[in-house]
């Protein structure tokens, strides 16, 4: 299916239409996506693979598409030039505007946005407003539900994916070496001001200089100073006026420099511009005021607050609107305050685990820097009985009854539930372990850097290393997964996660878990398609009991394997690390751990251990068609 998309306005709007492809690309799978717009915007779109074909907008290329044939086109603009090519261009079907003599009109699902457009209707008048003004203060859908909505799409898939070059990552850190710029430092940004076309976006000079003093003295916050072409003096008189040092990044920087020099800090506090839209892009934490338009149009997609002008004038979209007398420091910096609370929920699936006690308690001694909460899904009633018990004595226990069809059915439904809550970052671990003391601190910690999306804690054994299964358990941990997600790491590269310990930040992101994968490397895979770095945390360590004899080691590690022969159905580019071919060109790490004869004997079993088992879960999904599937099982021997 051929799809042309165009999009001409203003860079914020082309921004925010990207964020539709991720649904598009869902709703026609096999599409090829042609995206057309204007020169300006071509930056926007580096390192995006939901496209098949970038034009910029010049005669040659309209040429172009004028001899093409598309099953659907969309054009979002409401502009001439983009009706009238969205009208000659041959097609199967129209969404969105076109010309019908010589006057713009929507297709039937646009006729919504249009009506509280520029061309909608002015009467009859409502408390003073035209029509159409009136409509659009009235409006609560976000911008993406009616796009999504004239689209046929599903809002729920929209996302806002954006990339930054490893040149623009280097850009970035060069900028923090000259200006002293420590990541475990809070950093935050102020982009207050908004050009000359709506004046009441601005937060005044005099209260932008306030508020970078009261987040400098307040919060110990290093202050970058943004701006566009029109603000180089006002800015000069925001840093002149404030009594603490601010960084000022200048306002002359273009689309490479503009989204690496935000993506250096942890929180974001905007006007309603194209800052905020490529703030939001990178997942940054947000701070966004409105006066003069309409904040319920904007999808901050779970990243922070919308501060509104506490004044008659708010969405008035007058140029002259005074509502920017109302903009309230105070109120500002609280909700900054409050968003850069790091909050936490320790998810913990169990099924039939009698021993669940000494997992909660292995979490409840430790001193949890940041505000948590404690959430045990569990089917069974001997699980939800121990829950209760200690939900009583310990009011961070929550308790979430999942309907017994398996660890991923059960998370999906929390992630559903966890979608708008107050946390930042989920940390999942099982029911049938033991996390170290501080593991919770070091784990979440590491989210301090804005760049990290998930990270995994390190695994260890608590089997004796005496007996042959022991020995194995110890070698898979410490010659396998440590090594291997430490050398990755190192490298910057992709890396799976442990289900037994690891985290994410709960910005939408994951929206839904498939359920005949491993949950620990597609959701990795997830933040990595969307920029972010995926880490490797060793000092948060969870003691895992594994299998005591080789029937149940055979089941366990089969269903692992299996579960990740299923990852690229979803994901073709899947960087996968559980491999064969992986697995076989590390053998000689298995070869170095054994200390004595003993040793040496039981590696060379497990290597041929490990290829009857290879073999065995190619021969059931090749041959045999049988693949992973989510359940709940147990391994009875691994248990605490």
């Amino acid at each position: 299916m051929k799809i042309l998309l165009i999009k001409f306005a203003a860079l914020g709007d082309v921004l925010r239409t990207i964020s539709l492809l991720p649904a598009i690309k869902k709703k026609w799978k096999n599409s090829e996506i042609t995206f057309f717009t204007k020169k300006e915007a071509k930056d926007l779109f580096r390192n995006n693979f939901y496209i098949s074909k970038l034009l910029i907008y010049n005669k040659e290329n309209i040429k172009e598409l004028e001899k093409e044939y598309f099953d659907l086109v969309i054009n979002l603009d409401e502009d001439y030039e983009a009706c009238s090519l969205a009208t000659r261009i041959r097609k199967k079907e129209l969404r969105g505007f076109y010309l019908k003599d010589g006057k713009i009109v929507p297709t039937p699902s646009a006729r919504e946005w249009f009506s509280m457009s520029a061309f909608g209707k002015k009467t009859p008048k409502i408390k003073g407003m035209p029509y159409n003004d009136y409509l659009k203060k009235k409006n609560k859908k976000t911008w993406q539900q009616l796009m999504s909505e004239i689209i046929g799409i599903n809002v729920k898939d929209c996302s806002l994916p954006y990339t930054l070059s490893p040149k623009q990552k280097k850009f970035a850190l060069d900028f923090a070496r000259r200006y002293n710029l420590n990541r475990n430092n809070l950093i935050i940004g102020l982009n207050t001001g908004a050009g000359g076309k709506w004046p009441a976006k601005n937060l005044s000079i005099e209260k932008t200089a306030k508020l970078a003093e009261k987040l400098y003295k307040d919060l110990n916050a290093q202050v970058i100073l943004f701006g566009g072409p029109e603000e180089i003096e006002r800015n000069n008189e925001i840093v002149a006026k404030a009594k603490v040092p601010i960084i000022n990044a200048g306002c002359g920087n273009d689309l490479f420099e503009f989204p690496a020099l935000i993506s250096l800090c942890h929180l974001f506090i905007t006007s309603d511009t194209f800052g905020m839209h490529l703030a939001i892009a990178l997942k940054r934490k947000i701070i966004a005021f409105f006066g003069p338009t309409s904040a319920a149009e904007i999808e901050l997609f779970g990243l922070g607050e919308k501060i509104i002008a506490r004044h008659p004038c708010y969405c008035c979209y007058k140029p002259d609107c005074k509502a920017d007398s109302a903009y309230s420091i105070e109120e500002i910096f609280q909700k900054t305050k409050e968003l850069l609370k790091t909050k936490i929920t320790i998810i913990i699936t169990a099924f039939k685990e009698p021993k669940l006690g000494e997992t909660l308690k292995s979490i409840l001694r430790q001193k949890i820097k940041y505000p948590h909460e404690i959430i045990v899904s569990a089917p069974d009633k001997g699980t939800i009985g121990i829950v209760k018990n200690y939900a009583k004595k310990y009011k961070q226990i929550k308790l979430f009854k999942d309907p017994g069809k398996g660890k991923s059915f059960a998370l999906n439904l929390l992630l559903k539930k966890l979608k708008n809550s107050k946390s930042d970052i989920l940390i999942l671990t099982d029911g049938d372990v033991v996390l170290e003391d501080n593991s919770i601190n070091e784990i979440s910690k590491i989210f301090n850097d804005p760049f990290v999306g998930c990270t995994t804690g390190r695994v260890l054994s608590a089997n004796p290393k005496n007996n042959k299964f022991g020995y194995w358990s110890h070698l898979l941990a410490d010659a396998g997964a440590h090594r291997m997600r430490a050398e990755l790491d190192e490298q910057g590269k992709f890396l799976e996660c442990s289900g037994y310990l690891f985290a994410f930040r709960n910005n939408r992101i994951i929206n839904q878990i498939p359920l005949d994968v491993a949950e620990d490397s597609i959701i990795p895979y997830y933040f990595w398609k969307q920029g972010y770095k995926i880490k490797y945390t060793p000092k948060a360590k969870v003691f895992v009991k594994n299998p005591t004899h080789f029937k149940d080691w055979l089941k366990q590690r089969k269903r692992t394997a299996k579960a990740h022969e299923t990852l690229t159905k979803y994901a073709p580019d899947f960087p996968k690390i559980k491999s064969f071919k992986n697995e076989a060109t590390r053998v000689f790490w298995a070869l170095q751990y054994p200390k004595n004869l003993k040793e040496l004997v039981w590696t060379i079993q497990l290597i041929y251990a490990r290829l009857y088992m290879w073999l065995s879960v190619f021969y059931d999904t090749y041959f045999r068609g049988k693949y992973y599937q989510d359940a709940w099982e147990r391994i009875e021997s691994t248990k605490i």
